[in-house]
């Protein structure tokens, strides 16, 4: 017996499970497409890993919602017999699949001195020598070491964090935080990365380090605490230093 479509009436293999014509599912209600949207914007500060599981929330929501409407043999007869239905969801798919492509990117490559930034705040807020000493090139931590026997590198930094964290909260009271907007950023010359690199080569004496890339950023940092807050401008220089991000020079 020939089998039909219950939606449109169009004559079908024995076997379809969805109808070739006009997209609907045999047996049910014809599924709906996909309606449109924005595509969500992510939080500046938000980790590279909370918003990669975002993206990819988002192609999983998306196929869920689009696998209902596609078929092997809808999409191999898209070119004998196109079915609005399956091209919609299937231009959907590539849509979510581009803007993943995208939001990682800017992720991956857009502002690569943030983490150094990022480090400073959190080192001067928490009080974390830690993390002040990731915000450091290496070589200066290598000189101090190597020109003074009684110099212990953990110490050293935690008390440059404490100490900054103390002058905050006098300033502002206590649990300060700092919030943040780069304002500008230039990437620097050829010949400034050189400069940069000549001069922590006689600063910390250090003949092998090498500067591949920086830049000069302008931020809006927001300072709020218990008793005070207050909004200040800074400039930072930041350097990649045998291959890590560093801060190599802070102007208020």
């Amino acid at each position: 017996m020939a089998k039909f479509c219950t939606s449109c009436g169009a004559q079908l293999d024995d076997n379809a499970t969805f109808c070739t014509s006009c997209g609907a599912q045999l047996g049910s209600a014809p599924s709906a497409a996909p309606q449109g949207g924005a595509a969500p914007q992510g939080n500046a500060g938000a980790s590279f890993q909370n918003a990669a599981a975002q993206a990819g929330g988002a192609v999983k929501e998306g196929f869920n919602k689009a696998k209902e409407s596609l078929s092997m043999e809808n999409i191999k007869n898209l070119k004998t017999n196109p079915n609005k239905t399956t091209l919609i969801v299937l231009g959907g798919i590539v849509i979510v699949a581009i803007i993943v492509i995208i939001v990682l990117f800017n992720l991956i490559f857009a502002h690569p001195y943030k983490g150094a930034i990022d480090n400073y705040f959190k080192a001067i807020t928490k009080g974390d020598g830690d993390l002040y000493k990731k915000t450091v090139p290496e070589c200066r931590i290598e000189y101090l070491e190597d020109n003074d026997d009684d110099f212990d590198a953990d110490d050293y930094f935690s008390d440059l964090a404490e100490d900054m964290q103390d002058s905050l909260e006098d300033d502002y009271g206590d649990g300060a935080k700092i919030t943040y907007d780069i304002k500008k950023e230039k990437k620097l010359s050829d010949k400034k990365v050189d400069d940069i690199e000549d001069d922590l080569k006689d600063r910390y004496d250090a003949k092998g380090v090498s500067v591949t890339a920086a830049y000069e950023v302008k931020i809006k940092a927001k300072i709020k605490g218990d008793d005070d807050e207050d909004t200040k401008t800074l400039t930072f220089t930041c350097a990649k230093v045998d291959g890590q991000w560093c801060i190599v020079d802070t102007e208020i």
